[in-house]
C-alpha cells in the first residue's frame, strides 16, 4: 500500500470514529435531563429575541396574553426535563403567535451505519417513506402503498403503528405547530407530513414497523421493512435498459434530459418536476394545466419563459394554475411567475417588508451559523450586510426593507391574457398564498378548492434564521420580515377563499380522483 493511500485510509478511519463519537454524544444528550435553570435561560433567550426582532408579533395574540404564556411556562418548569419534553412545552407557547413559519424543532436520534452499510442505507427506503398518509376527521388512512407487499390495501384505516395510535400523536403534538392565523385547512396536511417524524420521536430509528390496519369490517396487521435498492435487481435492470433506450433517441439525449431537470427543478426523491405543464383535455391544446409544486427549485426565468412561449404557441385560452400543496419558496420565483399572469403593463408584487431594526437585520441573517464559520465567511458576510443596509429605509417611524418584487416592474411581453383558474388548498402556503392573494384581489382568476393555509394578508418570513438555543440545543426558526402582498387585505388571519369551494374527499384521495380539476374542466366546457 502506497503512503498517500495509507494516510487517506487513516484519515477516513479517524473521521469515521469522530462521526460515531459525535452521534453517540448527540444521542446521549437527548436522553439527558436538562437542569431547571438551563431551561429558564432558554425561555428567556427566546422571549428576548422574539420581542426584539419579530416584526408583527402581536397580530394574532395580545402582548399581555403572550407575556402570561411565557410567565406561566417559567412557573411550570420546576423539575428537570428531557430536551424534547422541554420542546413540547416551549413550542406550544410559540404556536400561540400563530405564525406558521416559526418552528421549534425537536431533537431526533441519529443512526450512523459504518463502512459499506453507510452507502447501502443511503440508497434504501425506510418504512415510512414507502407509504402515503391521509389524515381527515381524526382518522389516519393509507393513501399510497409503495412497498412490495400488495396485500396492503390503499384506503385502509391505520389503527396503530407499533401500538401507538395516531390520534394520541395528534393530541400530543398538535399544540406545537400552527398555520398563519386562524385557518384550519393547513393543519391536517401539516400533520400528514410531520407524522413520520413524530413516530420516529416515539420509536427511535427503525428498519421495520408493525402496522395495524382496518379495512371494511376486518383488521389486519402487516410489517413494513426497509427496502434496499438491491432487493429487486431484475426489475432495476429492466428499468435501466428502458431508460437507456429512451435516452438514446435523437430528441431525448442524456444531456438534454439533465438540462430539463435543472431548468424545471427535478426532485429525485419524489420523481417529479417543480414546474409541470400539461394539456389535460385529450386533443384540445386550448386548455393547459400548470402545476407548480414549489417555488424553491429549478431556474424560474428560463422555466417560465419556455412554459409561456409554449402557451402562446398553442394559443391557449384557458390556463389552470395548480398551487395545491405548494408550501412556497423563493420570492424571486413566484414574482417571475406573476409577471406572466398580470393583465397590466406594469405591476408590483409585494410591499416593502416591515422590519424591527435596519441595523440588527444583517446580523440576525447569519446569527444561526456556527461560530467557526464567521472568520471564513466574513468576506461574504460584510458585503452582504452593506447591501442589506442599502435596501432599508424608515417612514413614519417604521423600518422597511425592499424585497424582490417590492418595486414597480414591467410585465412580460408574452404574458398570458386568457382565462385563468387557480386551484388552492390548505397546503397553499407562504409565497404561494402571496400570489394567490394578488390574483384574487386583483380579480385576475377564478379560484377552486379550499381556503389556503397561508394568510391572505401576508406572512412573517423573508429571512428565517435558525437559532440554536444555548442549553437545550433545540433549533428555533422565525421570520424577520413582515411580507405583505401588493393588494391589501383588511381581514387578518384567514387564507385566500375559493370562489368554488370543494372539500377534499377521502375516497377521491385514495382512488386518485381529482374532483377539483374535474370541476374546473367541466366549467370550461360549459363556456
Amino acid at each position: 500500500m502506497k503512503r498517500p493511500t495509507i494516510y487517506l485510509f487513516v484519515l477516513m478511519y479517524v473521521l469515521t470514529l469522530l462521526s460515531c463519537a459525535n452521534v453517540e454524544k448527540y444521542n446521549r444528550f437527548i436522553e439527558t435531563p436538562l437542569a431547571v435553570e438551563a431551561m429558564q435561560q432558554d425561555i428567556n433567550y427566546v422571549e428576548h429575541n422574539l420581542w426584539k426582532m419579530h416584526p408583527d408579533l402581536f397580530l394574532y395574540v395580545r402582548e399581555d396574553q403572550l407575556k402570561i404564556k411565557f410567565d406561566s411556562l417559567r412557573r411550570t418548569i420546576r423539575q428537570p426535563l428531557l430536551p424534547n419534553q422541554f420542546q413540547l412545552a416551549l413550542a406550544s407557547v410559540l404556536a400561540q403567535v400563530r405564525q406558521g413559519h416559526m418552528t421549534l424543532s425537536p431533537l431526533i436520534s441519529k443512526f450512523d451505519p459504518k463502512g459499506k452499510d453507510k452507502v447501502r442505507y443511503q440508497k434504501s427506503k425506510g418504512p415510512f417513506s414507502q407509504l402515503g398518509f391521509h389524515w381527515q376527521e381524526n382518522t389516519l388512512y393509507l393513501s399510497k402503498n409503495g412497498t412490495l407487499d400488495s396485500s396492503l390495501v390503499a384506503g385502509s384505516k391505520i389503527l396503530a403503528i407499533e401500538g401507538i395510535h395516531p390520534q394520541n400523536l395528534y393530541t400530543k403534538y398538535r399544540p406545537t405547530f400552527t398555520s398563519d392565523g386562524y385557518n384550519t385547512t393547513f393543519i391536517d396536511q401539516a400533520f400528514e407530513r410531520l407524522l413520520p417524524r413524530y413516530y420516529q420521536l416515539e420509536l427511535g430509528y427503525r428498519d421495520s414497523i408493525a402496522i395495524l390496519f382496518s379495512d371494511a369490517d376486518s383488521t389486519y396487521q402487516r410489517t413494513v421493512v426497509r427496502r434496499f435498492d438491491s432487493v429487486d435487481t431484475k426489475a432495476k435492470s429492466e428499468i435501466t435498459t428502458k431508460a437507456v433506450k429512451k435516452v438514446s433517441q435523437p430528441d431525448q439525449k442524456k444531456s438534454d434530459l439533465k438540462k430539463q431537470r435543472k431548468i424545471f427543478g427535478y426532485n429525485a426523491n419524489l420523481k417529479r418536476m417543480s414546474k409541470q405543464l400539461s394539456f389535460p383535455v385529450k386533443g384540445d391544446s386550448s386548455v393547459a394545466l400548470l402545476k407548480v409544486v414549489d417555488f424553491s427549485y429549478g431556474r424560474p426565468k428560463e422555466a417560465y419563459r419556455r412554459i409561456f412561449d409554449r402557451l402562446e404557441l398553442n394559443s391557449v385560452q384557458y390556463l389552470i394554475l395548480d398551487l395545491r400543496g405548494n408550501l412556497g419558496g423563493r420570492l424571486s420565483d413566484v414574482r417571475e411567475l406573476y409577471s406572466y399572469l398580470v393583465e397590466e403593463d406594469k405591476f408590483q408584487f409585494v410591499q416593502p417588508a416591515v422590519i424591527t431594526s435596519k441595523f440588527n437585520l444583517p446580523f440576525y441573517q447569519v446569527k444561526g451559523l456556527p461560530g467557526w464559520s464567521y472568520p471564513i465567511l466574513s468576506p461574504f458576510i460584510i458585503p452582504s450586510a452593506v447591501v442589506s443596509w442599502t435596501k432599508t429605509f424608515s417612514k413614519d417611524g417604521i423600518n422597511y426593507t425592499h424585497l424582490t418584487g417590492s418595486k414597480i416592474e414591467k410585465s412580460k411581453a408574452n404574458r398570458y391574457r386568457g382565462d385563468l383558474f387557480v386551484l388552492i388548498d390548505g397546503g397553499t402556503f407562504s409565497a404561494a398564498s402571496l400570489i394567490a392573494t394578488n390574483l384574487k384581489v386583483g380579480k385576475r382568476a377564478v379560484f377552486f378548492g379550499e381556503e389556503t393555509g397561508g394568510a391572505a394578508s401576508g406572512t412573517v418570513a423573508g429571512v428565517l434564521p435558525v437559532l440554536k438555543l444555548p442549553n437545550s440545543h433545540l433549533r428555533w426558526r422565525f421570520g424577520l420580515m413582515d411580507v405583505k402582498p401588493y393588494y391589501h387585505v383588511s381581514e387578518a388571519g384567514r387564507g385566500v377563499m375559493p370562489d368554488v369551494s370543494i372539500v377534499r374527499n377521502v375516497d377521491d384521495v385514495i382512488k386518485g380522483k381529482d374532483q377539483v380539476l374535474d370541476k374546473v374542466l367541466k366549467s370550461i366546457r360549459v363556456q
